[in-house]
């Protein structure tokens, strides 16, 4: 069909081509018979006249606007200090870039004061509880807690003012806790079906982790963000099989994970016991499930991890940083698998690479949540001003029933 309707279009421009031929011909013969009576002065004037109409039509002819280059305009500069503008050196609209040796933010000394609330009776120097959950299924036994038990602690958490934050804002500082409320982390090891379930119609299951806590949080949303920490086995073999447990929905998990506002950290790939393993093992487990997690959340930066087992490599180095064939990783922080609440990150002995957590049992969270409400100075409590540190003095007495808490 395409070879036919070539040749029609040949055929129909032979035809056009030969309508017209015969009167260029005539054109031709015409100027030729004129071309030789012509006197060559007539020649000269004919040439004169189109060119002075050629430089009147250049004359006239409006001219072109050329559209403004996108990256005309003042120069914008991103500082993690407060800045002001100095409207002397702010470039304007047209002028070349300010140089390195014309600055155009200039430091100021001091902080900026906020307007958020401050809470003058806040111990942050306090401690933090990280709980640890693994499997959200019936009945409850260690590392399995029943999806009534867990709806159980979001309620006595909110109701005792606990707020929840993702594990990295602890090693971050506490910035965006509220006044007067104590921070919370809930992570998850494993990346376990139970703690983030799709059913047969592409809903969240109401009695897997995500969903306990989303319905919660309707039920709470300002007092209740959707905060926590999963630490995933981010191995990509078997079509993600490891992640979540369904594979079809490993990607889309982790995406709205993100979306919601929660934090994505490694637990290696296979699990591995980095105390036996070989460095260069370490270095595989650790860069392959940055590497993963990245790839399947574009834009996301995991930046920190848990130890599977709570077993550390012989030295942390490998926790910090390391590269593994064309892989190269760095992590923020990682959480241990026990140790009782964490130190405030503000104490001087707080080491952002053994976090300590609490293993949740029906015993160990009951017992916890006891103590600090007994106790309620040894807790951190936020002053909702990022930019100062308020706590009380602790007792000596008051460290050591903690220190012995900690032992039983």
């Amino acid at each position: 069909k395409a070879n036919t309707k070539a040749n029609e279009e040949n055929e129909e421009a032979e035809i056009i081509f030969s309508s017209i031929m015969p009167f260029s011909d005539e054109i031709s013969d015409q100027l030729e018979l004129h071309r030789e009576k012509l006197p060559w002065l007539a020649v000269f004037t004919l040439a004169s006249l189109g060119l002075i109409l050629f430089s009147v039509i250049l004359f006239l002819r409006p001219p072109i606007e050329v559209a403004p280059s996108q990256t005309d305009g003042p120069l914008i500069l991103f500082a993690t200090i407060t800045p002001t503008l100095d409207p002397h050196t702010t470039p304007k609209l047209g002028q070349q870039p300010v140089t390195a040796q014309q600055p155009i933010i200039q430091p100021v000394a001091t902080i900026s004061p906020t307007n958020r609330p401050y809470y003058a009776e806040a111990n942050e120097m306090g401690q933090v509880m990280v709980l640890m959950y693994h499997r959200i299924l019936y009945p409850e036994t260690r590392y399995q807690r029943t999806p009534d038990n867990f709806r159980a602690d979001l309620e006595r958490l909110y109701n005792s003012g606990y707020y929840p934050v993702n594990f990295v804002d602890l090693l971050r500082g506490l910035s965006d806790v509220p006044p007067g409320k104590k921070p919370v982390v809930l992570t998850f090891d494993d990346s376990i079906m139970s703690q983030f379930h799709i059913l047969a119609d592409n809903s969240i299951d109401g009695n897997s982790g995500i969903g306990i806590m989303l319905n919660f949080h309707y039920e709470h949303p300002d007092d209740w963000p959707m905060k926590a920490t999963f630490f995933i086995l981010a191995d990509d073999r078997n079509n993600y099989s490891k992640i979540f447990g369904q594979p079809k929905y490993a990607k889309a998990k982790l995406q709205l994970l993100n979306r919601l506002g929660m934090e994505i950290g490694s637990h290696t790939v296979t699990h591995t016991d980095l105390s036996v393993a070989t460095s260069e093992r370490i270095h595989w487990e650790l860069g392959v499930s940055q590497q993963v997690i990245e790839n399947i959340v574009p834009g996301y930066s995991v930046e920190s991890m848990s130890v599977p087992f709570g077993a550390f490599p012989y030295t942390i180095e490998f926790l910090k940083s390391g590269q593994w064939g064309e892989y190269t990783y760095t992590y923020s922080g990682n959480a241990a698998a026990w140790g009782g609440p964490s130190l405030s990150p503000f104490d001087a002995d707080f080491d952002i690479y053994k976090v300590k957590r609490i293993e949740v049992t029906n015993d160990s969270i009951t017992e916890w949540l006891d103590h600090f409400d007994q106790h309620p100075d040894q807790y951190y409590t936020s002053d909702g001003d990022p930019t100062r540190l308020t706590y009380q003095r602790v007792s000596e007495s008051a460290s050591q029933q903690v220190s012995e808490l900690v032992h039983q």
